[in-house]
C-alpha cells in the first residue's frame, strides 16, 4: 500500500514538474507576434478591412491572461484610409472565470484612441457594415448621434449566449474622434478625450465620466464638455439607462457664442419595446447668437417632469413641459413661452389640457403673437384639436396690424396627413391716419399637409376693399433643406395705403395740428437747460439696415394678378407679374399694368447680398393725372413715355443711394407747362427791358398763374447715374416761343439730395404773328439759368453776363448788374399758398398794388425763370 502510494505521489510530482517545465518552455518559446499576419488576414477575410499592428504584442498567461499592444489601426471597408487607431492598450483577464462562461477583466487602459466617423450622403455610417454583421441596424428613425453611440455597445448584442463581461474599470486618455456628416453638412471633432468608469457589468449600474474639447470649422465650434452619469447597459436586451445625468458645455457651438449649457435628469431607452422615457428633465442654455440675426443675452430653459414615447404602441405622454426664452435683438427684446401642462395620446384615447404659447418682440415696433390648442380628442391613429388659434399684432407707432385665426386641427397617423380644415379669421389695421380710423377684412380657407404625397397646400379667400381675393399655394420637397413653393394671388382690388405707414409729411402735419397748442405751452417751459437734450434728440438716427438674407434657401415661384392697385394716390389697373425666389435672389418679371391711359412694363430684382435692379418702360401715359397723383401738383401735361434702368447695392438706404447707377429717360409730346404763359411773359419781359433802357421803371406782374400755360411739341430729358451722382446729359424742350436745352454744370447728387445744373433758354427764331414786334429785342438771346441747392428748396440765378443779346448787354453796361445784386428773382414766380386765391382773381393777403416806382429788374428775372414752368 505504501509502495503504491509512493508511486502515485512520485508520478504526480513528475507530472507537475513536466507541466511546469512544459509551461516554462512554452512561455519561453511562444511568440504572439508570430500570429500578427494570421490575425490581420482573419480580420480582412471577415470584414474586408485592413488591420495593422505596428508594435509588439506582449502576452502573459498566469494568474491572468495579460495582453498589451501598441500602434494598432483598422481601415475603412475596402479602403486604405484609417477608421480607428490606438497608440497603446493593455488589459488582463482572469483565467478561472472563463471556465464558468464569464469574462472578468481586471482593468482596461487605452491611450491615443483616434476614430474617424463618416456619414455619407445616403445616411450610412462607415461602421454600418460592422453593425449589420451583428444584426444591428443604424438606419430608420435613430438620429446620427444615437446611431454612432450604438456602435460602442453593439458587439455581442446579438450573440444570443449567456457569456457575461465584468470589467473592473476602463480608462481612456488622449482620445480623439472626428465626425464628418456629408448628409447634413456637419463636421466636428472631440479632442483631448478622457473617460473613466467604475466596475462595468451587464445590466448593472456603474459610474461614468467624460471630458473633451469640441472643435470644428463647419460650423465654427470650440467648447469644453464635461459629463457624469450613472449608466446601466444591457446590449443583449437592448436596454440603456442613464440616471443622475449632469452634462455641462461651455464655449462656442456654431452661431451660439459664449454659451453655457446644462442638462440634468434621467433618460431610458428600451430598444426591443421601442420605448423612450425622460424624468425630471432640465435643459438650460445661455449665450449670444451671432450671425445674420444676432441675439444678445439669450437665456433659454426646457423642463419636463415626465416624457414617455412608446413607438411600438404609438403612445405619447407629457407632463408639465415648459419652454422659456429671453434675449435682446439689437434694440428689441425677445420673450418666448410655451406650456403643455398635460398631454396623453394612446391607441384608445387622446386628451390634453390647453396648450398655450406666446411670442413677444418689443422695440421701436412691437410684435406679439399668442397660440393656443384646446379640446384634444380621438386616439393615437387619428386625433384632433377642437380649436387651434392664432392671435398676432404688430404695433408701429400709432399703427396696429392684427391677425386673428381659428380652425380645427386634425392629424391621421397611419395616412400621415393632417389639416387646418376650416380657417376663419380677420386681418385688419388700426391707425388714426386712416379716414375711418381702422380697417379689416375677413378671410376663410384651409391648409392640408400630406407627407405621403410630400405636399403642403393652402387655399385662402378674402374680401379686400369690396373685391374678392384668392391665394393658393402648393409646397413640395418638404423633407429637403429647400422646399419648393408655387402660388397664385388674384385680387380684384388692393389699396396699399391701408397697410403702408402714412407719408412723413402727412404724419408730421397731422401730429403738428393735434399738438400745436401743447407745443406752444411747452416752448415757454423749455429753457436753455433743455438744449443739450434737444440736440441729442435731433441727432440723426442710425440708418436702418437692409437685410435680405432670408432669401437664401428659398425656392418660391408664383403669379400675381391685381385688378385695381392703389399706392399713395397713384392708381394702376390690370396689374400682372411673375415672382420667383431662387438661389438667394428675388425676381419680379413680366410686370405689366395699365397706368393713366398708358401702359407700364418691366421687372424688378433683389438679392441676398443687398443688390437691387429695376427696369421699367412707360408708354403713352397721360402725364397730367400721373404727376398730380404722384406729386400733388399740376405742372405738366401731355402724352409721355419713360425708360428707367437702375441698379444699386448696399446694406442701408444711404449706401444704396451712393451706389445708384443707371439711366432715366423721359419723352413728352404735345404737352404744356402749366402756370406760365410764355408769350405773355416774354412780351412783358421785352417791354420791361425796353423801359429799363429808357429809364422807366414800370411794374411787372408775377408770371406764375395756374390758369396760364405754355404749350410745347416735344420735351426730352435723360439722366445718367453712377455712384449716386447724376448727369443731366440731355434736355430738349421745343415750343413755338422758346427752346430749352441742357448746359454745364448738369449734376444731381442723389445721396446729398442736391443739384447744380444750368438750363439754356432761347427765344424761337420764328415768332408767331402778333408777338414778333414785342419780342424782337430778345431774338437770338440764350438765357442761362442756374438751379442749385437742396431738392426741396433750390436757388435760381440768371447768368446775365452770359446772355449774348445787344439789348441786355447795353442794359448791363448801364448798371443793370448792380441793380440785380441782392435781389430775390424767383420767390414770387413760384407757387405760393395764396396761388389759388390769386388764380381766382382775388388779391393776396397783405399785398399792395405795385407802385410805379417798384424795381422792374426783379420782375424781369422772375419772368425769365418763369419760362421753366416754375
Amino acid at each position: 500500500m505504501n509502495v503504491w502510494l509512493k508511486r502515485v505521489l512520485f508520478s504526480l510530482v513528475v507530472a507537475l514538474l513536466l507541466a511546469v517545465v512544459g509551461l516554462a518552455i512554452f512561455l519561453l518559446t511562444f511568440n504572439p507576434n508570430a500570429y500578427k499576419s494570421r490575425l490581420e488576414a482573419l480580420v480582412f477575410e471577415r470584414t474586408a478591412r485592413t488591420l495593422t499592428i505596428g508594435g509588439d504584442i506582449s502576452l502573459s498567461l498566469f494568474p491572468r491572461i495579460g495582453l498589451s499592444v501598441s500602434d494598432v489601426a483598422l481601415s475603412n471597408r475596402d479602403a486604405k484610409d484609417t477608421f480607428v487607431s490606438i497608440d497603446s492598450a493593455r488589459f488582463a483577464v482572469a483565467i478561472w472565470p472563463l471556465l464558468s462562461n464569464q469574462l472578468v477583466v481586471d482593468h482596461v487602459a487605452v491611450t491615443g484612441l483616434k476614430a474617424y466617423v463618416v456619414r455619407d450622403a445616403k445616411g450610412r455610417f462607415n461602421f454600418s457594415d460592422l453593425l449589420d454583421a451583428e444584426g444591428v441596424s443604424t438606419t430608420g428613425v435613430a438620429p446620427a448621434p444615437m446611431a454612432a453611440a450604438a456602435a460602442v455597445a453593439a458587439p455581442g448584442a446579438g450573440a444570443g449566449s449567456d457569456f457575461n463581461i465584468d470589467i473592473a474599470g476602463l480608462e481612456l486618455k488622449e482620445g480623439r474622434v472626428q465626425y464628418v456628416d456629408l448628409h447634413d453638412g456637419l463636421s466636428t471633432t472631440l479632442e483631448q478625450i478622457e473617460a473613466n468608469t467604475g466596475r462595468v457589468t451587464y445590466d448593472q449600474p456603474f459610474d461614468a465620466s467624460l471630458k473633451a474639447v469640441i472643435t470644428g470649422n463647419d460650423p465654427v465650434q470650440h467648447a469644453q464638455l464635461q459629463a457624469q452619469a450613472l449608466l446601466r447597459l444591457n446590449p443583449r436586451g437592448q436596454g440603456y439607462l442613464a440616471q443622475k445625468i449632469n452634462v455641462q458645455l461651455s464655449g462656442r457651438l456654431g452661431n451660439l457664442d459664449q454659451s453655457q449649457a446644462t442638462l440634468r435628469g434621467n433618460l431610458a431607452y428600451d430598444g426591443k419595446a421601442r420605448h423612450f422615457s425622460a424624468d425630471n428633465l432640465e435643459l438650460a442654455l445661455s449665450g449670444n447668437i451671432v450671425g445674420a440675426h444676432p441675439i444678445q443675452g439669450l437665456k433659454a430653459s426646457l423642463t419636463a417632469a415626465q416624457l414617455r414615447l412608446d413607438q411600438s404602441n404609438t403612445a405619447l405622454k407629457i407632463n408639465k413641459l415648459a419652454l422659456r426664452a429671453v434675449g435682446q435683438d439689437g434694440k428689441r427684446a425677445l420673450d418666448l413661452a410655451l406650456d403643455a401642462p398635460a398631454l396623453a395620446i394612446s391607441p384608445e384615447s387622446a386628451q390634453a389640457d390647453p396648450v398655450t404659447g406666446t411670442l413677444k418682440w418689443t422695440g421701436d415696433d412691437t410684435l406679439a403673437v399668442s397660440l393656443g390648442l384646446e379640446g384634444l380628442s380621438g386616439n393615437a391613429n387619428e386625433w384632433q384639436f377642437r380649436t387651434a388659434s392664432l392671435d398676432g399684432g404688430l404695433t408701429q407707432g400709432d399703427r396696429l396690424l392684427r391677425l386673428q385665426l381659428t380652425s380645427p386641427l386634425d392629424w391621421n397617423t397611419s395616412l400621415r396627413k393632417g389639416s387646418l380644415s376650416a380657417i376663419k379669421g380677420d386681418m385688419g389695421v388700426r391707425d388714426r391716419a386712416l379716414p375711418s380710423g381702422s380697417y379689416e377684412f375677413p378671410m376663410i380657407g384651409n391648409v392640408h399637409l400630406d407627407l405621403v404625397q410630400d405636399l403642403l397646400s393652402a387655399d385662402l379667400n378674402a374680401v379686400i376693399d369690396g373685391g374678392q381675393a384668392a391665394f393658393k399655394s402648393q409646397t413640395t420637397k418638404l423633407a429637403t433643406p429647400q422646399p419648393r413653393t408655387q402660388f397664385t394671388l388674384n385680387t380684384e382690388k388692393l389699396d396699399l395705403n391701408r397697410w403702408l405707414p402714412a407719408p412723413p409729411a402727412a404724419a408730421a402735419a397731422k401730429s403738428g395740428d393735434e399738438g400745436k397748442e401743447a407745443d406752444k405751452d411747452q416752448e415757454k417751459a423749455a429753457d436753455a437747460s433743455d438744449k443739450p437734450a434737444d440736440a441729442a434728440a435731433q441727432a440723426p438716427p442710425a440708418p436702418a439696415p437692409i437685410d435680405l438674407s432670408f432669401l437664401q434657401g428659398l425656392d418660391v415661384e408664383g403669379d400675381v394678378r391685381i385688378g385695381d392697385l392703389r399706392v399713395r394716390d397713384v392708381q394702376l389697373k390690370s396689374v400682372a407679374a411673375q415672382a420667383k425666389v431662387q438661389q438667394g435672389s428675388l425676381t419680379v418679371s413680366k410686370l405689366s399694368a395699365n397706368l393713366y391711359e398708358g401702359t407700364l412694363a418691366g421687372q424688378f430684382s433683389a438679392a441676398a447680398d443687398q443688390t437691387f435692379g429695376l427696369k421699367l418702360n412707360l408708354d403713352k401715359i397721360a402725364v397730367a393725372p400721373l404727376i398730380q397723383a404722384a406729386l400733388g401738383r399740376n405742372v405738366l401735361s401731355g402724352r409721355g413715355a419713360a425708360q428707367i434702368d437702375l441698379r444699386a447695392q448696399g446694406a442701408t438706404m444711404d449706401a444704396l443711394q451712393r451706389a445708384l447707377a443707371g439711366r432715366v429717360a423721359v419723352q413728352v409730346r404735345d404737352g404744356a407747362v402749366h402756370g406760365v404763359d410764355a408769350s405773355r411773359t416774354l412780351g412783358d419781359v421785352s417791354a420791361a427791358l425796353g423801359n429799363v433802357l429808357k429809364g422807366r421803371l414800370d411794374a411787372l406782374a408775377s408770371p406764375f398763374d395756374k390758369r396760364r400755360s405754355t404749350a410745347f411739341s416735344t420735351l426730352d430729358a435723360r439722366l445718367d447715374l453712377k455712384d449716386g451722382q447724376g448727369t443731366l446729359s440731355k434736355v430738349s424742350v421745343v415750343s413755338d416761343l422758346v427752346r430749352v436745352s441742357e448746359g454745364k454744370p448738369a449734376r444731381i447728387d442723389v445721396p446729398g439730395r442736391s443739384l447744380d445744373l444750368v438750363l439754356q433758354a432761347q427765344v424761337a427764331a420764328r415768332l408767331p404773328k402778333g408777338l414778333d414786334a414785342a419780342l424782337t429785342p430778345l431774338l437770338g438771346a440764350t438765357i442761362p439759368i442756374r438751379i442749385a441747392g437742396a431738392w426741396d428748396h433750390p436757388e435760381y440765378e440768371v447768368d446775365w453776363s452770359g446772355i449774348r443779346n445787344p439789348s441786355i448787354q447795353r442794359a448791363l453796361k448801364s448798371g443793370l448788374g448792380e441793380l440785380l445784386k441782392g435781389k430775390d428773382l424767383i420767390e414770387q414766380a413760384l407757387p405760393s399758398p395764396d396761388s389759388d386765391s390769386e388764380a381766382a382773381g382775388e388779391a393776396p393777403k397783405n399785398a399792395a398794388a405795385p407802385a410805379s416806382g417798384a424795381d422792374p429788374v426783379e420782375r424781369i428775372g422772375k419772368a425769365l425763370k418763369g419760362l421753366l414752368g416754375q
